[in-house]
């Protein structure tokens, strides 16, 4: 078979399909080698175009959704499951340490050989783009290209770019340019907090535009502005009065758009729509349904791969470092993952609950819990799977060896500019900044339990550098303007591939020195999120396909040579 270009989805897909058609139960590297891909090239559709659901193998084999086994295996969720909307499903039940299972298999050299990396080539030098009279927005190439690939296709279109890459910016300009022609603009946006980011970005951009906003306590009317920004919530129950002028409308973090009750504000009077985000597709599938059927098609993609190859962002290195349960926990985790497994299958087979995609899977789980159609006992099965879920959750997050190791990382925070640790619970976060304080470590958390205006304080101060490190539980995943940081630790990995790339984001911006970004990704071994054994391996997959640098680290013995590998000083 000839070989097809991993940038042609339709293509790709159709050629997935057909494989799996003909000999059902492939792994992602034996569907790619035959099309000349790497399983990097694949994997993001297979696992999120909702066509395809996987065994529970740890190399998993894929099926087509109609002819996959009666019981797949069961996915992972990391956020609120009421807002919940994308997940992989778990890898096989891994080796639990002092199981004694016989089957238990050690990772081969060439298995662990794809996480260490080193750098092969010299950096390039990188000189940011000016002002000029025919670039007044100093826009990069990668921003003037996408401009011209929307404007080719009737200024109609997503543009797909990865996290601090510089969407914003170019919206501007497209917005400036239809302004020039008596149009008018409506932004929207999915947070109060973006709201007034786009509002001071639009201000400091373009002095004399006349903006109006939609939102905490403001109504404006478009007829009054040359561009009104909107959050989603409030504009979807408002018609904006264009007033016979064109009106184009930008839509950022599109994907969020296309909810079943946002995707009312998405006005067919607008001849000109721009969509932006770091990725549109969505595990519901309404991009398709949605997305698409508005904007007409993607125009422009911007991968890690060329955004540092263009000097966008900066240089990528990524220190993995795992930890062991205590024999306690090891043994309270296998019991809750075969709890967790039994539920599922129970939840299939007995109160129809959809097996795949998993957004479906969930909301056919939360329809039973909340007294729709189904039995009591559903509910109560539903309400058990939520709750081992959380369980688990919490067991990877708040493990005391996680603790151990964010001590061990104390001198690499020193090192830092700034620091982010991303968890998935609170009492994670509360409990990492209380020990970072103990070491004379700046920190605080940053998460939902936190009113608004003190997150404001917070973030005022981390931007000051008055505070050295933030713990976030995902209110810093997307729509938040985090000043930059240089090192970011994931604590407590999210399944979810739209997340990691969001975390990626925050500290991939181009710092003023030249220092490379740093990762530590820290993970419990052999368990759902130990990345050796195929957790994340979507996220894994792109993370060192652009890093520079990458290597495993067990800190019991390596951990100066692990602070020496993140020292940002370094710039071989």
């Amino acid at each position: 078979m000839p070989s097809i270009d991993k940038n042609d989805r339709d293509a790709v897909l159709a050629a997935l399909e057909a494989a799996l058609a003909a000999d059902p139960g492939q792994n992602a590297s034996e569907l790619a080698r035959p099309l000349g891909l790497h399983k990097s090239d694949v994997n993001p559709l297979l696992y999120n175009s909702g066509r395809f659901v996987k065994s529970a193998d740890t190399k998993p084999r894929w099926y087509l959704s109609g002819d996959a086994p009666t019981v797949v295996d069961e996915p992972e969720v990391t956020a609120a499951p009421a807002s919940s909307t994308t997940a992989t499903p778990l890898p096989r039940p891994p080796v639990i340490p002092g199981e004694g299972d016989e089957e238990s298999e050690e990772l081969s050299p060439e298995e662990l050989a794809r996480f260490i990396k080193t750098p092969s080539a010299p950096r390039t030098d990188f000189v940011a783009p000016q002002p000029t009279s025919e670039n007044p927005f100093a826009l990069y190439d990668w921003q003037r290209e996408a401009l011209d690939k929307w404007e080719i296709w009737k200024h109609q279109g997503i543009i797909d770019a990865v996290t601090g890459a510089g969407k914003t910016r170019l919206a501007v300009a497209a917005i400036a340019q239809h302004r020039a022609t008596g149009g008018r603009s409506l932004v929207l946006v999915p947070t109060i907090v973006l709201l007034h980011q786009w509002a001071e970005v639009l201000r400091d951009a373009i002095p004399d535009l006349r903006i109006g906003k939609v939102g905490d306590g403001r109504d404006d009317d478009l007829r009054d502005f040359d561009v009104v920004i909107a959050v989603n919530a409030s504009a979807r129950s408002r018609v904006f009065r264009l007033a016979g002028a064109e009106g184009l409308i930008v839509v950022d973090e599109c994907h969020r758009i296309a909810s079943e009750k946002n995707q009312f504000a998405l006005d067919d009077r607008f001849a000109k729509r721009l969509g932006l985000s770091a990725t549109h597709e969505r595990m519901d599938n309404a991009h398709e349904t949605v997305l698409l059927p508005f904007f007409k098609r993607v125009v422009f993609t911007l991968d890690y791969a060329r955004a540092i190859r263009d000097g966008v962002i900066t240089n990528v290195r990524v220190a993995f470092v795992g930890v062991n349960f205590s024999e306690e926990e090891a043994q309270q985790y296998h019991k809750i993952r075969e709890e967790l497994l039994g539920a599922r299958r129970k939840l299939i087979r007995e109160f129809g609950v959809r097996p795949a995609p998993f957004s479906v899977f969930l909301d056919d789980v939360l329809r039973l819990t909340s007294g729709g159609p189904g039995s009591r006992a559903g509910g109560m099965v539903a309400n058990r799977w939520l709750t081992l879920w959380r369980q688990k959750r919490e067991l990877l997050a708040e493990t005391p060896a996680k603790q151990v190791a964010i001590a061990q990382m104390v001198g690499a925070m020193r090192d830092a500019e700034r620091t982010l640790l991303f968890t998935q619970s609170i009492t994670s976060a509360n409990a990492i900044t209380d020990l970072l304080v103990a070491y004379g470590i700046n920190c605080e958390s940053h998460h939902s339990d936190i009113d608004s205006t003190t997150r404001a304080d917070i973030m005022a101060r981390y931007a000051e550098g008055q505070l050295q490190a933030l713990a976030s539980v995902q209110t810093l995943e997307e729509g938040v303007d985090v000043p930059d940081a240089d090192l970011a630790i994931i604590v407590a990995s999210s399944k979810q591939r739209r997340q990691m790339i969001q975390r990626m984001g925050r500290v991939m911006r181009r710092k003023a020195d030249g220092r490379d970004a740093r990762f530590i990704i820290l993970y419990v071994n052999k368990t759902d999120e130990d990345p050796r054994y195929g957790a994340h391996d979507v996220f894994v997959d792109e993370l060192l396909d652009v890093a520079r640098e990458s290597n495993l680290f067990d800190l019991r013995t390596g951990e100066e040579e692990m602070r020496t590998f993140l020292d940002p000083r370094r710039l071989d």
